[in-house]
């Protein structure tokens, strides 16, 4: 038998010297040729040294990139550190860790967007998407995740970038970067080498936007076009980003989706006092950098989870000078267009883990608008006649998805986009495709639009379903986003004219699979919320319990 297969092998080999293939292509390992290898594990040249990424039906990926050194041990709290160069060519086919964090819970409508990978503090990584490794100077598309500046990651099945990257000719770029207490923990003034501990994870992301600027010519991208945009906690880093002066001229599109805790920072006094009660958790008497660093990093995510505020950016009179949009947008992104919007029922997937939350009654309903809001019983009876009036036949619980959605997030959204109106093109949105699943109670939930842009409804089937539709929403929702990257417009042929958001129109895209423009929607019931303090991560989002 051994000698059959020998014969057999050196037949093969001859034949195939014969008609000049071994000469031509060159034979590899295997018998895979020189050029098909190539093109299987495409190499990219990067300021630190080559990587080596894989090709997936014409979309070329480069994974867990590093942008920056480990921020663990000595570096922890610390600015980002640029990482060591390397010989040879370095693998970039699995991703990078996850940042520190307590993962969030894993559900039906979830998982595709909080799934993480393991956690250490060596977590400043970066994945590419790219069609081709050539000149084309294609617009750049960053990812920012959601999370709440607390968990998640940018490795989730749901932001791989390949769809989104082959149907858009965009490179996209997804990143980890440090999040809660390991990104954002004020440590006082006291100790230089920590003075910008309270936004370490948002230099996190200036580090990751310098790789971009510096290697992202050589993934076929152009440094000279980049669009930041993220959702949720990810649309909070987006206009992070707009108030920091670090990251001028880094970045010059930004799409913000369902921001709710966009307007403002962490002030220097609430800091204080987060920093102050971690410390008092841990045992410790005074807040020090060098005592927390010896702090192993699950006691340290344990005693974080006692703290009632999370961590986030600081307004430090350092990096920041001035909230980002408080009382007006930065001057420095005076020139970015931006793309901001919201689900159209943000608030029915917070609601959803409790079937009963859909079926309440009218006492149960104003006993948590009350306490959401912090009204008074004769103002929340006027904020709800205020929304039955606009609302067609609502139930009780209708009225609670409607106020929570527009509190934690429409209302701040049409904020930003005002303010930011005044000074460059804004184009604003409202998600309304509504999802069949649950039997549609989610209607239009947060997070839906998401696996719409990056053409990964299949790994989000649990909260999109697999209707016929949507092939036909995904190209459109794609098609909007990755106009938008291309030229700062949203507009595509064969779709409806998406006019530009102004103090005076109030222009808003209903994106639907007939999407139409209105006018300021909502607006009229969003008045009732007049004088009310804008909502902030601070603020618990109680209307989710009895």
């Amino acid at each position: 038998m051994h000698a059959a297969m020998s014969n057999k092998r050196l037949s093969r080999r001859s034949v195939l010297q014969n008609l000049g293939v071994s000469a031509t292509l060159g034979l590899l390992s295997g018998g895979l040729p020189r050029r098909a290898r190539a093109a299987a594990e495409p190499v990219a040249e990067t300021t630190y040294g080559k990587l080596r990424g894989a090709s997936n039906n014409g979309v070329y990926s480069f994974k867990g990139v590093r942008y920056g050194a480990p921020t663990g041990g000595a570096n922890r709290f610390l600015p980002p550190a640029a990482p060591t160069s390397w010989a040879g060519i370095q693998d970039a086919v699995t991703f990078g860790a996850s940042a520190p964090q307590v993962p969030a819970t894993l559900g039906p409508f979830s998982a595709w967007y909080t799934a993480i990978q393991p956690i250490s503090e060596d977590c400043l990584f970066l994945n590419v998407f790219t069609p081709g490794l050539d000149h084309a100077r294609r617009p750049v598309m960053v990812w920012l995740h959601g999370g709440g500046w607390v968990n998640c990651a940018g490795t989730a099945p749901g932001f791989d970038g390949t769809n989104l990257a082959r149907g858009g000719n965009v490179v996209v770029v997804t990143i980890n970067h440090r999040l809660n207490v390991f990104g954002q923990i004020a440590l006082g003034t006291t100790d230089p080498r920590f003075a910008d501990a309270a936004n370490a994870g948002v230099l996190d992301m200036v580090a990751a936007l310098r790789w971009v600027r510096d290697n992202i010519a050589s993934f076929g991208g152009d440094p000279g076009n980049v669009t930041i945009f993220g959702q949720s906690g990810g649309a909070a880093k987006v206009t992070a980003l707009m108030g920091l002066p670090a990251a001028h001229g880094l970045f010059h599109k930004a799409i913000a989706e369902s921001c709710s805790g966009g307007l403002r920072l962490t002030g220097p006094e609430e800091a204080d006092r987060q920093a102050h009660a971690l410390a008092a958790q841990l045992g410790m008497t005074s807040v020090t950098g060098e005592a927390l660093q010896s702090v192993p990093m699950e006691r340290l995510l344990a005693a974080m989870q006692t703290v009632a505020d999370p961590f986030r950016p600081v307004l430090d009179g350092r990096n920041y000078q001035h909230n980002p949009f408080d009382p007006a947008a930065s001057a420095t992104v005076s020139a970015v267009p931006l793309m901001i919007g919201n689900a159209a029922t943000e608030a029915t997937l917070f609601l959803s883990g409790d079937p009963h939350n859909f079926s309440l009654d009218a006492d149960a309903v104003k006993h948590r608008i009350a306490r959401f809001l912090q009204i008074d019983a004769a103002r929340t009876d006027r904020l709800i006649d205020a929304y039955r009036a606009t609302l067609a036949r609502p139930t009780p619980s209708d009225v609670l998805i409607a106020v929570a959605t527009d509190y934690m997030y429409r209302r701040n959204t049409t904020r930003i986009a005002a303010l930011q109106a005044a000074q460059s093109p804004v184009y604003a949105y409202v998600f309304n495709w509504k999802t069949p699943v649950a039997g549609g109670v989610l209607r239009s939930p947060h997070t839906i639009e998401v696996p719409f842009v990056f053409g990964t409804t299949a790994a989000a089937v649990g909260l999109v379903g697999s209707g016929k539709d949507i092939p036909v929403l995904t190209r459109a929702t794609r098609g909007r986003w990755t106009a938008f990257a291309h030229t700062g417009a949203p507009n595509v042929a064969g779709l409806p004219t998406w006019p530009r958001y102004t103090a005076d129109s109030r222009s808003t895209m209903m994106l639907d699979l007939d999407s139409h423009v209105v006018s300021n929607p909502g607006g009229e019931a969003r008045m009732a919320m007049d004088g009310l303090p804008y909502y902030e991560y601070s603020m618990p989002a109680n209307f989710m319990r009895a």
